[in-house]
């Protein structure tokens, strides 16, 4: 069999001896029989507790014993996040540029799992004040980036950016919370702006 991670689960394909496709396999797993699809496709869900199982695949009357590594479902949210630093000037318009990403085990899995999307821009000035935006319903692409223009507050000393987002985890029927962030300061010493 050969075996791929989707955000449904484990997609099992079954290959006969001549390493073709067979559509009408089921894999017996843990006392339940999983059926495959109309591509012959076997969607076998995360485990809340992940361990290496014995699996049954059987198609009609013949039967082979295996195993796979069943895994808990794991979600990892990364982005890229720039922005021109020289840009960062007293009341600028100011572009932010992110490149998303989500990993489901380790595997890049679609963006279009994500819900409730936001964006926080935090600024502190000089004299330590912090001032807060959020925007909801933050878009993030696929195929592209997200350029977001926002005004760069007066006296700017540290900004910094995080995306918030959720994803429903099947395995445990409830949202789990997903964030990214970076920031910068600027760095009197040398007169310029560097990561934190």
């Amino acid at each position: 069999h050969l075996i791929r991670t989707s955000t449904a689960g484990h997609i099992f394909t079954v290959l006969d001896e001549k390493n073709e496709k067979v559509n009408d396999a089921t894999i017996w797993l843990a006392g339940h029989e999983y059926k495959p699809d109309q591509k012959g496709r076997i969607v076998v869900p995360f485990t809340s507790q992940p361990l290496r199982q014995g699996i049954v695949i059987r198609q009609g009357n013949f039967s082979s014993l295996d195993h796979f590594q069943h895994q808990s479902e794991n979600y990892e949210f990364k982005a890229g996040i720039y922005v021109d630093r020289e840009s960062l000037l007293n009341r600028n318009t100011t572009k932010l540029v992110v490149r998303p990403a989500l990993y489901l085990n380790g595997t890049p899995v679609t963006l279009s799992v994500l819900d409730e999307v936001k964006l926080t821009i935090s600024s502190t000035d000089r004299d330590g004040v912090v001032t807060t935006k959020q925007g909801n319903d933050f878009k993030l692409f696929e195929d592209r980036e997200t350029v977001y223009d926002f005004v760069t507050p007066a006296r700017l000393a540290q900004i910094s950016f995080r995306i918030d987002a959720k994803v429903h985890n099947l395995s445990q029927n409830k949202k789990v919370d997903l964030t990214v962030a970076d920031s910068f300061v600027y760095d009197h010493k040398t007169n310029r702006w560097r990561e934190i």
